[in-house]
């Protein structure tokens, strides 16, 4: 089975002008291609936008690209308080549901990051929420004599594998492109690739596709992947296994069934996935 491309997706702008800005791309426009992605945003923000607010059915990540000016403040009704810095990443897992808050650890200092929801199947969507994070310095780089590098942030590549382990295997690689790598894709994975700076081309059998700054390409199958530039380039490729089971979003949660969103809200305001209160 060879690969697939899908059609390219351009990112969508939105936000509050200077202080909160979003580069979001419509995975709804892959359908399960995409899975198990659910949201993938670019991000620039300076204020606190969003209050205290649950999740549950999967995995919210927040990824500090290491441009950042700024590092990103995260919270939850677990108890955990952390700040991550520049090339971080904060995965929060959470499973049965919890209570979080990500803002901008310094208000001066724009906060750059991507935005992710990785959906869990729905053997996993009640696990214990957990929060899993990873400083930049903790993470495997791979690099070759023609000055590619790969930052291994969750799962594995070449022989490299990182210490995160969320309950679903994930692999995520920040890329900076300088000539060529090559990615193998196993079925039944899908892959999304986002585009931070640059143009690259992917190869996959007899296929070529060129891939603009800021925009996303769709991988499925199975077989080896070539990504090429001539000049530097900068992206991030996202993959995992295809949840091939309905799924059902309102609000912050994510499920199998409209009875588990039912109940996600009916956990949430009885108190049982904790209490938060705002900075």
């Amino acid at each position: 089975m060879s690969v697939q491309f899908t059609r390219l997706i351009a990112s969508q702008t939105s936000g509050k002008g200077s202080t909160f800005s979003v580069q979001s791309i419509d995975l709804g426009e892959l359908g399960e291609r995409a899975t198990p992605v659910a949201v993938l945003d670019q991000f620039r923000v300076r204020s606190r936008p969003f209050p205290p607010h649950p999740h549950a059915g999967f995995s919210a990540v927040t990824y500090v690209l290491e441009d950042s000016e700024g590092s990103l403040r995260s919270r939850d009704s677990l108890g955990d308080d952390v700040v991550m810095g520049p090339g971080g990443i904060v995965w929060t897992q959470a499973g049965s549901g919890v209570i979080h808050e990500e803002v901008p650890a310094h208000p001066d200092r724009e906060l750059h990051g991507l935005q992710i929801f990785v959906n869990l199947s729905s053997k996993n969507k009640l696990v214990a929420p957990q929060m899993l994070r990873l400083e930049r310095n903790k993470m495997p780089e791979w690099r070759n004599n023609t000055g590619d590098c790969v930052r291994v942030v969750v799962g594995s590549f070449e022989g490299l594998s990182s210490p995160l382990n969320p309950v679903e295997p994930f692999t995520f690689l920040d890329v900076q492109l300088r000539h060529q790598i090559f990615f193998n894709l196993e079925n039944p994975h899908n892959a999304l690739v986002y585009v931070l700076k640059g143009n690259i081309l992917a190869r996959a059998t007899d296929r070529l596709q060129k891939v603009p700054e800021e925009h996303a390409l769709g991988l499925r199958g199975d077989g080896r992947v070539i990504f090429e530039s001539s000049r530097p380039a900068h992206f991030v490729i996202l993959s995992g296994a295809e949840i091939r089971e309905p799924v059902v979003s309102q609000g912050p949660f994510i499920m199998s069934e409209h009875s588990q969103i039912e109940a996600a809200f009916a956990r949430y305001r009885a108190g049982k996935m904790g209490h938060l209160l705002p900075l």
